[in-house]
């Protein structure tokens, strides 16, 4: 997901999306275990994700409220 799509979620959603990456990357990992995953490029693409939103999250909390 695009940084410029995720500065249109709320700070909420930032949050729940994150959640959902976590999950979606815990999951993903066992799945690799019992070789079940051949595509292991979703865990690099997962932790992309997951840093661009804490980014955008961060960047929404100390901007002034002023905006």
């Amino acid at each position: 997901m695009d940084a410029k799509e995720l500065k249109q979620f709320t700070a909420e959603e930032l949050k729940a999306r994150v959640g959902q990456w976590k999950e979606e990357l815990f999951r993903s990992r066992f799945k690799a275990q019992s070789s079940e995953v051949r595509d292991t490029s979703v865990f690099k693409k997962l932790r992309k994700d997951i840093a661009r939103a804490k980014t955008v999250l961060n960047q929404k909390n100390q901007a002034p409220a002023d905006k």
